[in-house]
């Protein structure tokens, strides 16, 4: 089974919308900025962009926080006014608002983000929540990264962040597969978080486990000489003892 359909079933609803009405936006940001209506691509003016990219991550946020972090470098006042500019211009860009403009600001109702999305999948996952939780048009947990080819402040700190949200949630929806037998998807969900960060041992221990468990003894030794190899090669040291144990009671159960 492909990766994308082991963790399409960690799917969880966004926030609610009125019965009958079904959000009309779709707002992209994971391998790329992207805003469709009802699965058409909208044009967002390219200065707009990064305000709507901006409150796709942060779903809400005051006023001087967007226009601080966004226009950096400003003056306050000029900070505002590009604010303000910015807001005009995507008011423009649809006919439904898209943007909540109330005490804080926010996404409209109608505007869905594959941020806020994963974020609320692996979050559920983190917290307990089955892998068996179904639900439409929600974005995997194996996703591009954050706005790729963006390179400001607020947008590496979040890349970051979400990278590692996502890799702490294949690693726990791999071992919960595992528990329930399900080796062949806990094996496809622990090397997508193994192709993300190859170094990291958290995920070649998750994937060896997984071996581990369907007894797949050679799999599990030759994970463990790679990964090794390339600790070696790589950062010039050696896999953490814990892990080497695992692999050792695995050679010789009981």
């Amino acid at each position: 089974m492909a990766v994308h359909e082991v963790t399409h079933d960690l799917r969880t609803a966004a926030p609610e919308i009125e019965a009958g009405q079904p959000p009309r936006y779709a707002l992209r940001l994971l391998g790329g900025f992207g805003l469709e209506r009802d699965g058409r691509v909208v044009t967002v003016p390219q200065g707009a962009r990064r305000l709507l990219a901006y409150l796709g991550v942060r779903q809400k946020c005051a006023r001087s926080e967007a226009a601080g972090t966004l226009w950096p470098g400003s003056h306050e006042d000029r900070a505002r006014a590009n604010l303000r500019t910015m807001l005009w211009r995507l008011h423009r860009v649809t006919p439904e608002p898209l943007v909540d403009e109330d005490d804080r600001l926010a996404l409209a109702a109608g505007v869905t983000s594959d941020v806020a999305t994963l974020g609320a999948a692996a979050t559920a996952l983190l917290a307990g929540g089955s892998p068996v939780d179904v639900g439409p048009g929600v974005p995997a947990l194996a996703t591009g990264e954050l706005l790729p080819g963006w390179y400001d402040d607020w947008v590496l700190t979040e890349r970051e962040r979400l990278r590692q949200t996502q890799l702490y949630a294949l690693e726990a929806l791999a071992e919960r597969l595992t528990s329930q037998g399900r080796y062949s998807e806990a094996v496809q969900v622990a090397l997508t978080a193994v192709q993300l960060e190859p170094l990291r041992e958290s995920a070649t221990r998750t994937l060896i486990a997984v071996h581990l468990a369907e007894r797949n003894i050679n799999e599990a030794v030759r994970r463990f000489e790679l990964f090794r190899a390339d600790l070696g090669r790589e950062l010039g040291v050696a896999p953490t003892p814990w892990l080497e144990r695992l692999v050792r009671a695995g050679l010789h159960p009981g």
